[in-house]
C-alpha cells in the first residue's frame, strides 16, 4: 500500500512540477516584453544545452525575476485552489446529493472524485506550494524578490493549507459515523 501511494505521490507530481517551470519562464519573458527590460540569450553554461538569459542590468533582473516568481507562485496557488474546491466541493464522500445528481444530468460526473485521488493531489499541490513559499523567503533574504511577495505567499499557503485540514477533518468524522 505504501508503494503504491509513493507512485501515486509522483505520477501526481508531474504535472505540477511542469507547470511551475512554465509558470516561471513565462513570467520571466513576459515581464521581459512587457516592460521592456533588455536582455540577451547567451550559450548554454549548464549540461551546455539550456540558454542563459542575461539581463544588462542589476535592476532589470531583479523587475523580471519579481514578476517571474509572482507568476509561479500564482500557477501553484492556482492549482491548489483548484484541487481545494474539488476536495471541499466535489468529493464523492460528502457532496452534496443534489450537486450530484445535477453533474450527473449534464454529464460532468467525472468531476466527482475519491479521496484516494484527491488527498494524493491535494498533498502534492501544497507540497509545491510551500517549496515555492520557501524559494520565494530565500529570494527575499537574497535580496532578489521584494519582501511582501513572500509574506503574501506564506499567508495564502497557510490558509490553503488550514482549508486542506478542514476537509481531512470533516472526512475523518464522516468515516467515524460510518
Amino acid at each position: 500500500m505504501v508503494t503504491r501511494s509513493l507512485v501515486k505521490l509522483i505520477d501526481e507530481a508531474i504535472i505540477p512540477a511542469v507547470s511551475l517551470i512554465c509558470g516561471k519562464m513565462i513570467g520571466l519573458l513576459a515581464s521581459s516584453y512587457f516592460l521592456h527590460l533588455p536582455f540577451t540569450f547567451k550559450n548554454g553554461q549548464f549540461l551546455k544545452i539550456l540558454p542563459s538569459v542575461q539581463f544588462q542590468s542589476l535592476e532589470a533582473y531583479t523587475t523580471a525575476e519579481n514578476y517571474s516568481n509572482l507568476v509561479m507562485f500564482l500557477v501553484a496557488a492556482a492549482g491548489t485552489v483548484y484541487v481545494l474546491v474539488r476536495a471541499h466541493y466535489f468529493h464523492e464522500s460528502h457532496i452534496h446529493p443534489s450537486l450530484h445528481a445535477k453533474l450527473v444530468a449534464i454529464g460532468q460526473d467525472w468531476l466527482v472524485a475519491p479521496s484516494y485521488h484527491l488527498y494524493h493531489q491535494a498533498v502534492i499541490w501544497l507540497v509545491f506550494l510551500w517549496l515555492t513559499v520557501g524559494f520565494l523567503v530565500l529570494s527575499t533574504i537574497l535580496g532578489t524578490t521584494y519582501p511582501q511577495i513572500a509574506i503574501i505567499a506564506f499567508v495564502v499557503a497557510a490558509n490553503f493549507s488550514w482549508v486542506l485540514a478542514v476537509d481531512i477533518e470533516k472526512e475523518i468524522e464522516l468515516g467515524k459515523s460510518q
